[in-house]
């Protein structure tokens, strides 16, 4: 009877029941799977490989520790202190980051497939090469990030902040951009194939080789870009100045 009323509160709770009741409180001298780290101050670590899947680290002070190549998958980071982490290879699929801050984490190459980084700060953030498909990263603030490489196809970037990025040759196939700030990003050969830019701002950025086919460029500002020999085949609501441009290009 009273298990049957912990597991009735936990689920009134919102709080999944089946995590409640295995997570164990974890040590923090060696920090495994599993558990909840919640307790503990990891700044500084080296956790290079460690498994940490599916534990709870929310609000943990993670700064400067290294969890290159580390399981994170699955991991409630929520509101954690990210700062200066390394993320090199690490594994965070389906992780929640939300309200997390990774301010210039270096996270090259790591997966953030189904991950969670909503208002997740990743000023300055290295994500060269990472694979975050399905990702959500709506409200991040991605400011000078660089995911040159990257694929995120089939992710969420609405109303992110991208600030000069630099994205060459990043993969953003039916991802969605709308209304997400790129001024004066470094997109040189990206894909944009069947992504949504609707109300996107690449004034001033270099997308020379993009591919846009196939796109929703509703209302998206493409002044002073540099567009070169960027392709736009089967584009739809393509802006009336960006139109006559490619237009003019082609005719020539």
């Amino acid at each position: 009877m009273i298990r049957a009323i912990l597991i009735l509160s936990l689920v009134v709770m919102g709080t999944p029941f089946a995590d409640g009741l295995s997570l164990i409180e974890g040590d923090c001298a060696r920090p495994a799977a599993r558990s909840d780290l919640r307790h503990c101050d990891l700044s500084g670590r080296r956790l290079a490989g460690v498994d940490l899947s599916g534990s709870d680290l929310r609000g943990v002070d993670l700064s400067n520790a290294d969890l290159s190549g580390a399981d994170l998958g699955g991991a409630d980071l929520r509101k954690a202190d990210m700062r200066w982490v390394k993320l090199i290879d690490a594994h965070l699929v389906g992780a929640d980051l939300s309200g997390a801050d990774l301010f210039h984490v270096v996270a090259d190459q790591a997966v953030f497939s189904d991950a969670r980084l909503f208002r997740t700060n990743l000023f300055g953030a290295l994500l060269n090469g990472i694979i975050a498909h399905n990702a959500e990263f709506t409200h991040a603030y991605m400011k000078d990030v660089e995911i040159e490489g990257a694929d995120l196809s089939g992710a969420s970037l609405r109303r992110v902040n991208m600030l000069r990025m630099v994205a060459m040759e990043a993969n953003f196939r039916g991802a969605d951009l709308s209304y997400s700030q790129m001024t004066g990003a470094a997109a040189e050969r990206a894909v944009f194939t069947d992504a949504r830019l609707l109300h996107s701002k690449l004034n001033g950025a270099d997308v020379q080789g993009a591919v846009f086919d196939g796109a929703d460029l509703e209302s998206a500002d493409f002044s002073n870009a540099r567009i070169g020999d960027a392709r736009f085949g089967g584009a739809i609501n393509l802006p009336p100045t960006l139109r006559d441009r490619v237009a003019n290009r082609v005719s020539e």
